[in-house]
């Protein structure tokens, strides 16, 4: 008898594991408990400052570049999705660079020669620096990959975009930003 009642609770306690598991596939799938995806207006607070080597050896200050439109990227060598944004970004950059703007990818949680085998074998033109110490990414909030700021003339933050963008939503973003301090 005590096999038998054995057997019931190990099999009520397997029912009762599969139901959670199935109640917490549905609600990941639902993106319950899962980081925001998407456009996030800015709240218009000034971008948090910050200096790095870029991977070709210069130095990147976000300061120098006050009186122009900065798009700041955060990304990983490891990320698929940053893998298939990256060349979406850099046909964007080719073009938007003309208009005034400056783009900064950030690489985070990757190791320096990681980050520049994923620049080089993508043959990415636009400018990249590793956020080796980990402050750039935590004064931001940066939570997952890839994550993006588009910051206005003047140092504010226009907008930030979490998770994949596409062509048409990248442009969108781009456009709204005006190109110089009061525009």
């Amino acid at each position: 008898m005590s096999v038998d009642r054995g057997r019931l609770v190990l099999s009520a306690a397997g029912v009762a594991l599969l139901s959670l598991l199935a109640v917490l596939a549905v609600a990941m799938s639902q993106g319950v408990g899962g980081l925001a995806q998407g456009r996030t207006d800015g709240d218009r607070d000034l971008a948090p400052q910050f200096a790095i080597e870029r991977l070709d050896g210069e130095a990147f200050t976000l300061v120098d570049y006050v009186d122009r439109p900065v798009f700041l990227y955060f990304w990983a060598s490891w990320c698929i999705p940053c893998e298939e944004e990256a060349p979406v970004i850099e046909s964007v950059w080719l073009e938007y660079r003309d208009r005034g703007w400056m783009f900064l990818g950030v690489n985070i949680w990757d190791i320096e020669a990681d980050a520049r085998a994923f620049v080089d074998s993508l043959g990415l033109t636009f400018p990249a620096g590793q956020d080796a110490e980990g402050r750039v990414y935590l004064d931001y909030g940066v939570q997952g990959l890839p994550t993006a700021f588009f910051i206005a003339p003047g140092g504010r933050i226009h907008a930030r975009y979490d998770g994949q963008l596409t062509e048409e939503a990248l442009r969108e973003l781009l456009d709204e930003v005006p190109i110089s301090v009061g525009g």
